[in-house]
């Protein structure tokens, strides 16, 4: 990936990209002297706009050496001299130095002679042999920075495309002649310049528009557009309104704003309202809105935002039993970051503890217990309860539990749909559904966003897991329908909703095995960790 410095000054970006052997600089003079290799196409860069500087604003970019490669296409240009062999499809050229300029590893050839040969351009790299109008290009909404005001993260999500080329070869195929291609920035960057107190931990934007997406494709051929303005996506799956960058070292904030930078990439786009700003700060998640900029986020412009810590709010509730619950916002949404351990409704009416087998799995009311009657399991991992327990529907919620609320005041259990309204903003899309015995099984991607990190209560986990949403899911594992044993804890986790399907209740599942979130249709008697959303 490329390395990114920030400096204090609006560079130009120059590509030099010279087909095999030849010098590519990011940084280049125009004075710069091209390589002269015989039969090869020499292929030079700059910056698309000298004017307006079409670079990050203070971004200054180098390659490394190995790592970093470009994809280029041309329907003229041969893989053999005199004419001879294919057409350019995603040929690969890969840096041979780092630094600003550097040489690349990489040959093609002129097809005929005084012909216009047209080139495109793109990086990073894509394995394969994508066509130019559907290249492959995705940006991640859980992003790693290793350590406040650090940059290297940046360069791997820098996506660019080149500004479509057209030259005549030359009468002799077998001379050497110079295409100069110009790179643009795809996306938008964001500096968070935070002050405060505290280990602040991760950063993290809310819009109402597209700012992240799993996978998409591009049309490497179109028209470069105008500066600040965004390009055309050929496809965009999986998309989210939330991204979130981690610091893997956690930055101890200062009374000063540039003490502590947060480096972000996103999506161009012009969101209606404000933004919300979520500062992860010693372990607690803390949010404040922000207005966003006359026009949007443009793309191709790093903007900074300075952040006062002390002007976020954290959101908190206690239920009737005294327990205090540390909450997020997602979207629209204010979720429990913990499941819930009351033994009450919310009108302080006891729910009983059922811990005896048989009486829990004849139950047709609310009940509740803790992972194999052991207390220690329910502070970490909350307690179990019945659907009885959370019953809302207006036709049987009096006999479930006398159409009382297990949730504190102002807060409910949710149904189905709010869960699907917290996916859909996380950018999950259905991979498959099953359909056994008359149930339906869903099954989405992204289990990632809201699963707990690490393995302090997750048997095992991946790096894929950053828990960037905040939502933090533990594996409470489950007590079974008739009572006759618990399992799962550690490996598995079941959340209950107030909907039915075909008559059952659907509960939500993540597991450490993937990172799927399946919801499905179940018995009414089995036990299930709860979260509450607000009302």
């Amino acid at each position: 990936m490329k390395n990114i410095f920030i400096k204090n000054i609006t560079p130009v970006l120059s590509v030099v990209l010279i087909l095999a052997l030849s010098s590519c600089a990011k940084e280049q003079t125009e004075s710069a002297a091209p390589v002269v290799l015989s039969e090869k196409i020499l292929i030079t860069g700059s910056d698309a706009n000298a004017i307006t500087k079409t670079t990050l604003n203070g971004v200054v970019t180098s390659w490394i050496q190995t790592t970093d490669k470009v994809g280029i296409y041309s329907a003229q240009a041969r893989t053999a001299t005199g004419g001879g062999g294919s057409a350019i499809v995603n040929a690969q050229f890969t840096a041979a130095n780092s630094g600003t300029s550097s040489d690349f590893n990489g040959s093609m050839y002129w097809g005929a002679a005084n012909t216009s040969h047209t080139f495109y351009a793109y990086y990073p790299y894509a394995s394969g042999s994508p066509a130019a109008t559907a290249v492959p290009v995705s940006l991640p909404s859980a992003q790693t920075q290793s350590a406040a005001n650090n940059t290297d993260h940046i360069g791997a999500l820098d996506f660019m495309i080149a500004t479509p080329v057209t030259v005549t070869s030359p009468s002799n195929t077998g001379a050497t002649g110079g295409v100069n291609l110009k790179y643009n920035h795809l996306f938008t960057v964001l500096e968070f310049q935070i002050k405060g107190t505290g280990d602040l931990k991760a950063v993290s934007m809310q819009s109402s528009n597209t700012l992240a997406f799993r996978g998409g494709t591009i049309d490497v051929t179109q028209a470069t557009p105008a500066n600040g303005t965004a390009y055309n996506f050929a496809s965009q799956t999986d998309i989210s309104k939330m991204v979130t960058t981690i610091l893997t070292a956690p930055g101890a904030l200062t009374g000063t704003n540039a003490d502590t930078k947060v480096y972000m990439v996103i999506n161009p786009t012009a969101p209606a309202g404000n933004c919300v700003i979520g500062l992860q700060i010693n372990g607690e998640w803390r949010y404040l809105d922000k207005a966003v900029p006359a026009g949007g986020f443009k793309r191709g412009i790093k903007y900074t935002v300075e952040v006062n810590a002390a002007d976020a709010t954290a959101f908190t509730v206690s239920d009737v039993d005294g327990n205090a619950y540390k909450a997020v916002k997602i979207g629209t949404q204010v979720w429990m970051a913990e499941n819930l351990k009351t033994t009450k409704y919310n009108d302080g009416t006891a729910i009983p503890n059922l811990s005896d087998n048989s009486a829990w799995g004849s139950a047709t009311s609310g009940a509740w217990s803790d992972y194999n009657n052991n207390t220690s399991n329910s502070a970490i991992y909350g307690k179990l309860y019945n659907w009885f327990a959370v019953d809302n529907n207006s036709s049987t919620k009096l006999a479930s539990n006398g159409g009382k609320n297990i949730c504190p005041a102002g807060w409910h259990v949710p149904t189905n749909s709010e869960w699907t309204t917290l996916t859909d903003y996380l950018g999950y899309t259905v991979t498959e559904t099953d359909e056994i015995d008359g149930e339906t099984t869903v099954y989405l991607c992204g289990a990632e966003y809201l699963k707990e990190a690490g393995t302090t209560h997750w048997i095992t986990s991946n790096s894929e897991t950053t828990n960037s949403s905040g939502f933090t899911a533990l594996p409470g594992g489950y007590r079974k329908w008739d009572g006759w044993g618990y399992e799962s804890l550690g490996n598995e986790g079941y959340w209950w909703s107030t909907s039915l399907t075909s008559g059952n209740p659907i509960s939500w599942r993540m597991s450490r095995y993937n990172n799927l979130v399946e919801s499905a249709g179940g018995s009414k008697g089995f036990g299930r960790s709860v979260r509450c959303v607000k009302d």
